[in-house]
Protein backbone atom coordinates (compact mmCIF):
# COMPACT_ATOMS: atom_id res chain seq x y z
CA UNK A 1 0.00 0.00 0.00
CA UNK A 2 2.80 2.42 0.97
CA UNK A 3 4.73 1.58 -2.20
CA UNK A 4 1.66 2.22 -4.36
CA UNK A 5 1.15 5.59 -2.70
CA UNK A 6 4.76 6.54 -3.41
CA UNK A 7 4.34 5.51 -7.06
CA UNK A 8 1.17 7.61 -7.29
CA UNK A 9 2.93 10.69 -5.84
CA UNK A 10 5.90 10.22 -8.17
CA UNK A 11 3.58 9.88 -11.17
CA UNK A 12 1.73 13.06 -10.15
CA UNK A 13 5.00 15.00 -9.82
CA UNK A 14 6.14 13.81 -13.26
CA UNK A 15 2.79 14.79 -14.75
CA UNK A 16 2.92 18.23 -13.15
CA UNK A 17 6.46 18.85 -14.41
CA UNK A 18 5.55 17.62 -17.88
CA UNK A 19 2.45 19.79 -17.96
CA UNK A 20 4.46 22.82 -16.87
CA UNK A 21 7.07 22.24 -19.54
CA UNK A 22 4.48 21.64 -22.23
CA UNK A 23 2.54 24.76 -21.27
CA UNK A 24 5.65 26.95 -21.12
CA UNK A 25 5.52 29.76 -23.62
CA UNK A 26 8.33 31.26 -25.62
CA UNK A 27 8.42 35.07 -25.54
CA UNK A 28 8.17 36.79 -28.88
CA UNK A 29 9.54 40.09 -27.60
CA UNK A 30 12.35 40.39 -25.03
CA UNK A 31 13.57 43.59 -23.40
CA UNK A 32 16.85 43.31 -21.48
CA UNK A 33 17.30 46.57 -19.55
CA UNK A 34 20.60 47.39 -17.82
CA UNK A 35 21.06 50.40 -15.55
CA UNK A 36 24.83 50.92 -15.61
CA UNK A 37 26.00 51.52 -12.02
CA UNK A 38 22.44 51.34 -10.65
CA UNK A 39 22.16 50.07 -7.08
CA UNK A 40 19.23 49.51 -4.76
CA UNK A 41 20.05 52.93 -3.30
CA UNK A 42 19.77 54.61 -6.71
CA UNK A 43 16.33 53.08 -7.12
CA UNK A 44 15.31 54.07 -3.61
CA UNK A 45 16.57 57.64 -3.94
CA UNK A 46 14.70 58.13 -7.21
CA UNK A 47 11.55 56.57 -5.79
CA UNK A 48 11.68 58.81 -2.70
CA UNK A 49 12.26 61.81 -4.94
CA UNK A 50 9.09 60.86 -6.84
CA UNK A 51 7.07 60.24 -3.68
CA UNK A 52 7.75 63.76 -2.52
CA UNK A 53 5.91 65.25 -5.48
CA UNK A 54 8.79 65.62 -7.89
CA UNK A 55 7.62 63.52 -10.84
CA UNK A 56 6.43 65.85 -13.60
CA UNK A 57 4.27 63.04 -15.01
CA UNK A 58 2.36 62.83 -11.76
CA UNK A 59 3.28 59.20 -11.07
CA UNK A 60 4.47 58.35 -7.57
CA UNK A 61 6.20 55.08 -8.40
CA UNK A 62 8.94 53.87 -10.68
CA UNK A 63 7.73 51.43 -13.32
CA UNK A 64 10.24 48.79 -12.28
CA UNK A 65 8.80 48.66 -8.77
CA UNK A 66 5.53 47.38 -10.24
CA UNK A 67 7.27 44.28 -11.62
CA UNK A 68 6.31 41.15 -9.65
CA UNK A 69 9.60 39.23 -9.87
CA UNK A 70 12.39 40.76 -7.78
CA UNK A 71 15.79 39.58 -6.66
CA UNK A 72 19.34 40.64 -5.78
CA UNK A 73 22.20 39.83 -8.12
CA UNK A 74 25.91 39.21 -7.49
CA UNK A 75 28.24 40.99 -9.90
CA UNK A 76 31.83 39.85 -9.19
CA UNK A 77 34.26 39.21 -12.05
CA UNK A 78 36.32 36.07 -12.53
CA UNK A 79 39.46 37.71 -11.17
CA UNK A 80 38.05 40.45 -8.95
CA UNK A 81 35.31 40.98 -6.37
CA UNK A 82 34.85 44.48 -7.81
CA UNK A 83 33.86 44.07 -11.42
CA UNK A 84 34.16 46.44 -14.36
CA UNK A 85 31.58 47.16 -17.04
CA UNK A 86 33.31 44.87 -19.55
CA UNK A 87 33.40 41.79 -17.32
CA UNK A 88 29.92 42.45 -15.95
CA UNK A 89 28.42 43.00 -19.39
CA UNK A 90 30.04 39.81 -20.65
CA UNK A 91 28.42 37.88 -17.80
CA UNK A 92 25.04 39.48 -18.55
CA UNK A 93 25.33 38.87 -22.29
CA UNK A 94 26.90 35.40 -22.40
CA UNK A 95 26.32 33.78 -19.01
CA UNK A 96 30.04 33.35 -18.32
CA UNK A 97 32.34 35.05 -15.83
CA UNK A 98 35.43 36.66 -17.25
CA UNK A 99 38.32 38.91 -16.27
CA UNK A 100 38.47 42.69 -15.97
CA UNK A 101 38.50 44.50 -19.35
CA UNK A 102 37.46 41.37 -21.28
CA UNK A 103 34.56 42.02 -23.67
CA UNK A 104 32.76 38.90 -24.88
CA UNK A 105 35.81 36.69 -24.30
CA UNK A 106 36.70 34.14 -21.63
CA UNK A 107 39.57 34.59 -19.15
CA UNK A 108 41.83 32.83 -21.67
CA UNK A 109 40.53 35.20 -24.40
CA UNK A 110 38.42 32.70 -26.30
CA UNK A 111 35.25 34.14 -27.92
CA UNK A 112 31.98 33.74 -26.06
CA UNK A 113 28.58 33.80 -27.73
CA UNK A 114 25.93 36.22 -26.52
CA UNK A 115 22.23 35.52 -26.30
CA UNK A 116 21.70 38.36 -28.79
CA UNK A 117 23.73 36.53 -31.44
CA UNK A 118 21.97 33.26 -30.66
CA UNK A 119 18.55 34.86 -30.98
CA UNK A 120 19.64 36.55 -34.21
CA UNK A 121 20.56 33.13 -35.58
CA UNK A 122 17.14 31.81 -34.53
CA UNK A 123 15.41 34.46 -36.62
CA UNK A 124 14.81 37.32 -34.16
CA UNK A 125 15.45 40.97 -34.96
CA UNK A 126 18.02 42.51 -32.62
CA UNK A 127 18.32 46.03 -31.24
CA UNK A 128 20.89 47.58 -28.89
CA UNK A 129 20.13 51.00 -27.38
CA UNK A 130 22.35 52.97 -25.00
CA UNK A 131 22.75 56.53 -23.75
CA UNK A 132 26.50 55.94 -24.04
CA UNK A 133 28.67 54.89 -26.97
CA UNK A 134 27.27 52.02 -28.98
CA UNK A 135 30.68 50.31 -28.93
CA UNK A 136 31.35 50.81 -25.22
CA UNK A 137 31.53 47.81 -22.90
CA UNK A 138 27.88 47.05 -22.18
CA UNK A 139 26.44 47.00 -25.70
CA UNK A 140 29.72 45.65 -27.11
CA UNK A 141 29.50 42.48 -25.01
CA UNK A 142 26.40 41.50 -26.99
CA UNK A 143 28.26 41.42 -30.32
CA UNK A 144 32.06 41.67 -29.87
CA UNK A 145 34.90 39.45 -28.64
CA UNK A 146 37.84 41.73 -27.84
CA UNK A 147 39.86 43.33 -25.09
CA UNK A 148 38.19 46.57 -24.09
CA UNK A 149 41.06 48.73 -25.35
CA UNK A 150 40.46 47.53 -28.93
CA UNK A 151 37.78 50.14 -29.54
CA UNK A 152 38.12 50.23 -33.34
CA UNK A 153 37.87 46.43 -33.67
CA UNK A 154 34.88 46.39 -31.31
CA UNK A 155 33.15 49.00 -33.43
CA UNK A 156 33.85 46.98 -36.56
CA UNK A 157 32.26 43.90 -34.99
CA UNK A 158 29.17 45.99 -34.35
CA UNK A 159 28.74 46.41 -38.08
CA UNK A 160 29.54 42.73 -38.65
CA UNK A 161 26.79 41.72 -36.22
CA UNK A 162 24.09 42.69 -38.72
CA UNK A 163 21.83 43.62 -35.82
CA UNK A 164 18.90 45.56 -37.21
CA UNK A 165 19.00 48.59 -34.90
CA UNK A 166 21.96 50.13 -33.06
CA UNK A 167 21.51 53.43 -31.22
CA UNK A 168 23.78 55.43 -28.95
CA UNK A 169 25.64 58.68 -28.48
CA UNK A 170 28.60 58.03 -30.78
CA UNK A 171 31.24 55.60 -31.97
CA UNK A 172 34.14 55.38 -29.56
CA UNK A 173 36.99 55.23 -32.08
CA UNK A 174 35.70 55.62 -35.64
CA UNK A 175 39.17 56.00 -37.14
CA UNK A 176 42.33 53.88 -37.03
CA UNK A 177 45.61 54.05 -38.97
CA UNK A 178 45.45 52.38 -42.40
CA UNK A 179 41.86 51.31 -41.73
CA UNK A 180 38.58 52.46 -43.29
CA UNK A 181 36.41 54.86 -41.35
CA UNK A 182 33.90 52.94 -39.26
CA UNK A 183 31.20 55.14 -40.73
CA UNK A 184 32.16 53.90 -44.19
CA UNK A 185 32.41 50.34 -42.92
CA UNK A 186 28.91 50.46 -41.44
CA UNK A 187 27.59 51.73 -44.77
CA UNK A 188 29.42 48.92 -46.58
CA UNK A 189 27.68 46.46 -44.26
CA UNK A 190 24.30 47.82 -45.26
CA UNK A 191 23.62 50.29 -42.44
CA UNK A 192 22.02 53.69 -42.80
CA UNK A 193 23.70 56.14 -40.42
CA UNK A 194 21.29 58.67 -38.91
CA UNK A 195 21.91 61.51 -36.48
CA UNK A 196 19.36 62.73 -33.98
CA UNK A 197 15.58 62.82 -34.10
CA UNK A 198 15.37 64.44 -37.52
CA UNK A 199 17.83 61.94 -38.98
CA UNK A 200 15.79 59.04 -37.69
CA UNK A 201 12.49 60.44 -38.93
CA UNK A 202 13.95 60.98 -42.40
CA UNK A 203 15.22 57.39 -42.63
CA UNK A 204 12.82 55.37 -40.49
CA UNK A 205 11.73 53.23 -43.45
CA UNK A 206 15.28 52.10 -44.28
CA UNK A 207 16.83 48.73 -43.39
CA UNK A 208 19.56 48.28 -40.77
CA UNK A 209 20.16 51.52 -38.87
CA UNK A 210 22.94 53.07 -36.79
CA UNK A 211 21.37 56.00 -34.90
CA UNK A 212 23.80 58.45 -33.26
CA UNK A 213 23.56 61.81 -31.50
CA UNK A 214 24.00 65.07 -33.39
CA UNK A 215 26.41 66.44 -30.78
CA UNK A 216 29.81 64.99 -31.68
CA UNK A 217 31.99 67.54 -29.94
CA UNK A 218 31.14 67.26 -26.24
CA UNK A 219 31.26 64.23 -23.97
CA UNK A 220 31.18 60.65 -25.15
CA UNK A 221 27.64 60.04 -23.93
CA UNK A 222 24.33 61.78 -24.43
CA UNK A 223 23.97 65.07 -22.54
CA UNK A 224 22.72 64.38 -19.04
CA UNK A 225 18.93 64.40 -18.65
CA UNK A 226 19.32 67.11 -15.98
CA UNK A 227 20.63 69.61 -18.52
CA UNK A 228 19.61 68.22 -21.91
CA UNK A 229 17.68 70.52 -24.25
CA UNK A 230 14.05 69.42 -24.78
CA UNK A 231 14.53 69.04 -28.53
CA UNK A 232 17.62 66.82 -28.17
CA UNK A 233 17.56 63.05 -28.55
CA UNK A 234 17.41 61.05 -25.32
CA UNK A 235 17.22 57.42 -24.29
CA UNK A 236 13.42 57.39 -24.38
CA UNK A 237 13.29 58.46 -28.01
CA UNK A 238 15.84 55.82 -29.03
CA UNK A 239 13.92 53.07 -27.23
CA UNK A 240 10.63 54.03 -28.88
CA UNK A 241 12.35 54.34 -32.26
CA UNK A 242 13.90 50.90 -31.78
CA UNK A 243 10.57 49.31 -30.87
CA UNK A 244 8.87 50.88 -33.88
CA UNK A 245 11.58 49.67 -36.20
CA UNK A 246 12.03 46.15 -34.82
CA UNK A 247 8.29 45.54 -34.59
CA UNK A 248 7.99 46.30 -38.32
CA UNK A 249 10.71 43.82 -39.33
CA UNK A 250 9.25 41.34 -41.79
CA UNK A 251 9.97 37.64 -41.67
CA UNK A 252 11.22 37.72 -38.06
CA UNK A 253 10.03 35.59 -35.14
CA UNK A 254 10.04 38.63 -32.88
CA UNK A 255 12.72 40.86 -31.41
CA UNK A 256 15.28 41.22 -28.64
CA UNK A 257 16.25 44.67 -27.41
CA UNK A 258 18.99 45.57 -24.94
CA UNK A 259 18.47 48.97 -23.29
CA UNK A 260 21.31 50.56 -21.29
CA UNK A 261 21.01 53.59 -19.05
CA UNK A 262 24.74 54.27 -19.27
CA UNK A 263 24.94 57.60 -17.49
CA UNK A 264 23.71 56.47 -14.10
CA UNK A 265 27.29 55.26 -13.84
CA UNK A 266 28.76 58.43 -15.37
CA UNK A 267 26.97 60.57 -12.78
CA UNK A 268 27.79 58.27 -9.86
CA UNK A 269 31.56 58.17 -10.31
CA UNK A 270 31.83 61.85 -9.28
CA UNK A 271 29.15 61.35 -6.57
CA UNK A 272 26.59 63.63 -8.23
CA UNK A 273 23.24 62.71 -6.70
CA UNK A 274 20.88 65.02 -8.60
CA UNK A 275 22.34 64.00 -11.96
CA UNK A 276 22.23 60.31 -10.99
CA UNK A 277 18.57 60.59 -9.95
CA UNK A 278 17.63 62.21 -13.26
CA UNK A 279 19.49 59.47 -15.16
CA UNK A 280 17.81 56.72 -13.11
CA UNK A 281 14.45 58.36 -13.75
CA UNK A 282 15.10 58.52 -17.50
CA UNK A 283 16.15 54.87 -17.50
CA UNK A 284 12.92 53.96 -15.71
CA UNK A 285 10.86 55.99 -18.18
CA UNK A 286 12.56 54.06 -20.97
CA UNK A 287 11.64 50.81 -19.24
CA UNK A 288 8.09 52.15 -18.93
CA UNK A 289 7.95 52.44 -22.74
CA UNK A 290 8.75 48.73 -22.89
CA UNK A 291 6.14 48.19 -20.17
CA UNK A 292 3.49 49.93 -22.26
CA UNK A 293 4.42 47.63 -25.15
CA UNK A 294 4.07 44.68 -22.77
CA UNK A 295 0.53 45.77 -21.85
CA UNK A 296 -0.43 45.45 -25.53
CA UNK A 297 1.30 42.05 -25.86
CA UNK A 298 1.19 40.59 -22.31
CA UNK A 299 1.39 36.94 -23.35
CA UNK A 300 4.29 37.47 -25.74
CA UNK A 301 6.59 39.95 -23.96
CA UNK A 302 9.30 39.47 -21.34
CA UNK A 303 10.98 42.45 -19.63
CA UNK A 304 14.11 42.02 -17.52
CA UNK A 305 15.72 44.87 -15.58
CA UNK A 306 19.02 44.76 -13.71
CA UNK A 307 22.41 46.50 -13.41
CA UNK A 308 25.97 45.55 -14.32
CA UNK A 309 27.41 46.77 -11.00
CA UNK A 310 26.97 49.39 -8.29
CA UNK A 311 28.81 52.70 -8.53
CA UNK A 312 29.62 55.17 -5.79
CA UNK A 313 28.48 53.34 -2.66
CA UNK A 314 25.38 55.52 -2.34
CA UNK A 315 23.61 55.34 1.03
CA UNK A 316 20.30 56.72 2.24
CA UNK A 317 20.84 58.83 5.33
CA UNK A 318 23.91 60.96 5.95
CA UNK A 319 23.26 60.58 9.69
CA UNK A 320 20.38 59.13 11.70
CA UNK A 321 19.61 62.61 13.03
CA UNK A 322 19.17 64.50 9.79
CA UNK A 323 15.89 64.52 7.79
CA UNK A 324 15.72 64.15 4.00
CA UNK A 325 15.04 67.15 1.77
CA UNK A 326 14.32 65.64 -1.64
CA UNK A 327 13.10 68.97 -3.04
CA UNK A 328 16.72 70.20 -2.88
CA UNK A 329 17.47 67.94 -5.86
CA UNK A 330 15.52 70.38 -8.03
CA UNK A 331 17.80 73.30 -7.20
CA UNK A 332 20.79 71.80 -9.03
CA UNK A 333 20.61 73.01 -12.63
CA UNK A 334 23.86 71.60 -14.05
CA UNK A 335 25.69 68.32 -13.60
CA UNK A 336 28.75 68.43 -11.40
CA UNK A 337 30.86 68.05 -14.53
CA UNK A 338 29.22 70.94 -16.41
CA UNK A 339 29.26 73.22 -13.38
CA UNK A 340 32.96 72.51 -13.01
CA UNK A 341 33.56 73.35 -16.67
CA UNK A 342 31.64 76.61 -16.21
CA UNK A 343 33.53 77.56 -13.06
CA UNK A 344 36.88 76.66 -14.64
CA UNK A 345 36.09 78.95 -17.58
CA UNK A 346 35.01 81.81 -15.29
CA UNK A 347 38.15 81.38 -13.21
CA UNK A 348 40.34 81.51 -16.31
CA UNK A 349 38.67 84.72 -17.45
CA UNK A 350 38.92 86.40 -14.03
CA UNK A 351 35.14 86.43 -13.51
CA UNK A 352 35.22 84.85 -10.04
CA UNK A 353 37.93 87.06 -8.58
CA UNK A 354 36.03 87.54 -5.34
CA UNK A 355 34.31 85.15 -2.98
CA UNK A 356 30.99 86.95 -3.53
CA UNK A 357 31.14 86.27 -7.28
CA UNK A 358 32.12 82.62 -6.78
CA UNK A 359 29.38 82.12 -4.21
CA UNK A 360 26.80 83.56 -6.62
CA UNK A 361 27.79 81.05 -9.32
CA UNK A 362 27.41 78.19 -6.85
CA UNK A 363 24.13 79.57 -5.50
CA UNK A 364 22.66 80.01 -8.99
CA UNK A 365 23.26 76.36 -9.88
CA UNK A 366 22.85 74.51 -6.57
CA UNK A 367 20.38 76.59 -4.51
CA UNK A 368 22.88 76.88 -1.66
CA UNK A 369 22.36 80.10 0.35
CA UNK A 370 19.37 81.27 -1.73
CA UNK A 371 17.09 78.28 -1.14
CA UNK A 372 19.11 75.98 1.10
CA UNK A 373 20.53 77.27 4.40
CA UNK A 374 24.32 77.27 4.75
CA UNK A 375 25.76 77.83 8.22
CA UNK A 376 28.88 79.83 9.06
CA UNK A 377 31.10 76.76 9.43
CA UNK A 378 30.03 75.32 6.07
CA UNK A 379 30.62 78.64 4.31
CA UNK A 380 34.01 79.03 5.99
CA UNK A 381 35.09 75.61 4.63
CA UNK A 382 33.99 76.62 1.13
CA UNK A 383 35.81 79.97 1.45
CA UNK A 384 39.02 78.18 2.44
CA UNK A 385 38.73 76.00 -0.67
CA UNK A 386 38.10 79.11 -2.79
CA UNK A 387 41.15 80.91 -1.35
CA UNK A 388 43.39 77.90 -1.96
CA UNK A 389 42.26 77.06 -5.50
CA UNK A 390 41.38 80.48 -6.94
CA UNK A 391 43.42 83.09 -5.07
CA UNK A 392 46.51 80.94 -4.45
CA UNK A 393 45.95 79.20 -7.82
CA UNK A 394 46.43 75.66 -6.59
CA UNK A 395 46.26 73.23 -9.53
CA UNK A 396 44.56 70.48 -7.52
CA UNK A 397 41.54 68.77 -9.05
CA UNK A 398 39.13 66.08 -7.88
CA UNK A 399 39.94 63.22 -10.25
CA UNK A 400 37.36 60.50 -10.93
CA UNK A 401 37.03 58.02 -13.78
CA UNK A 402 35.42 60.32 -16.33
CA UNK A 403 36.15 63.82 -15.08
CA UNK A 404 38.42 66.28 -13.34
CA UNK A 405 36.35 68.54 -11.12
CA UNK A 406 37.16 71.94 -9.65
CA UNK A 407 37.57 71.39 -5.88
CA UNK A 408 35.19 74.19 -4.94
CA UNK A 409 32.46 72.75 -7.16
CA UNK A 410 33.11 69.26 -5.78
CA UNK A 411 32.83 70.57 -2.22
CA UNK A 412 29.63 72.49 -2.98
CA UNK A 413 27.94 69.45 -4.58
CA UNK A 414 29.05 67.28 -1.63
CA UNK A 415 27.45 69.79 0.72
CA UNK A 416 24.26 69.77 -1.37
CA UNK A 417 24.11 65.96 -1.22
CA UNK A 418 24.62 66.15 2.55
CA UNK A 419 21.79 68.67 2.83
CA UNK A 420 19.53 66.32 0.81
CA UNK A 421 20.41 63.56 3.26
CA UNK A 422 22.59 61.07 1.38
CA UNK A 423 26.22 60.03 1.42
CA UNK A 424 28.68 58.31 -0.90
CA UNK A 425 31.44 55.90 0.13
CA UNK A 426 33.32 55.69 -3.16
CA UNK A 427 33.98 57.25 -6.55
CA UNK A 428 34.33 53.84 -8.18
CA UNK A 429 32.48 50.56 -8.56
CA UNK A 430 31.72 48.51 -5.48
CA UNK A 431 31.04 44.84 -4.88
CA UNK A 432 27.47 45.35 -3.70
CA UNK A 433 24.48 43.39 -4.93
CA UNK A 434 22.35 45.03 -7.61
CA UNK A 435 18.57 44.83 -8.12
CA UNK A 436 16.74 42.55 -10.51
CA UNK A 437 13.15 42.95 -11.75
CA UNK A 438 11.10 41.01 -14.30
CA UNK A 439 7.58 40.86 -15.70
CA UNK A 440 5.83 39.09 -18.51
CA UNK A 441 6.01 35.80 -20.36
CA UNK A 442 7.99 33.23 -18.31
CA UNK A 443 9.17 35.93 -15.87
CA UNK A 444 8.64 33.58 -12.92
CA UNK A 445 11.51 31.47 -14.26
CA UNK A 446 13.82 34.23 -12.95
CA UNK A 447 12.53 34.11 -9.38
CA UNK A 448 15.59 32.26 -8.11
CA UNK A 449 18.37 34.00 -10.06
CA UNK A 450 21.16 35.23 -7.80
CA UNK A 451 24.11 35.86 -10.09
CA UNK A 452 24.51 37.90 -13.26
CA UNK A 453 25.40 34.74 -15.21
CA UNK A 454 22.02 33.20 -14.27
CA UNK A 455 20.10 35.73 -16.37
CA UNK A 456 21.27 34.80 -19.89
CA UNK A 457 21.34 31.13 -18.95
CA UNK A 458 17.67 31.35 -17.93
CA UNK A 459 16.85 33.17 -21.18
CA UNK A 460 18.50 30.31 -23.06
CA UNK A 461 16.33 27.76 -21.26
CA UNK A 462 13.18 29.74 -21.98
CA UNK A 463 14.10 30.22 -25.65
CA UNK A 464 15.28 26.60 -25.96
CA UNK A 465 18.81 27.63 -26.91
CA UNK A 466 21.58 25.13 -26.26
Amino acid sequence: MKRNAQKWVLTLVVLLISTTLLSAKTPKYIFYCIGDGMSFAHVMATQLYYEHGNNPNGKESLAILDFPVRSAIRTYANNSLITCSAAAATALATGHKTNIDHVGISPDKKPLTSIAKQLRDKGYAIGLVTSGQIDDATPAAFYASQMRKEAYLIGKEGADSQFEFLAGSALKQPYAPSQPSLYDYYRQQGYTICRGIDGYNANRATGKMLLLDTDTASRSWLPYALERKPEAMGLEFMVQAGIDKLYREKGKKGFFMMIEGASIDHASHPDDLATAIFETAEFDRSVRIAYEFYKKHPDETLIIVTADHETGGLTMGETNMRPFYWEYVNYQTLSKESLSDLFRSLKKNGQVDSWEKARKVLADHTGLWTKIPVNAGEEAALMQCYYRTVIQKSKEQEVTLYAQTEPLVAQAIALLDKKIGVAWSSTSHTGGFVPFYAIGCEATRFATVGDNTDIPQTIRKIMKIK
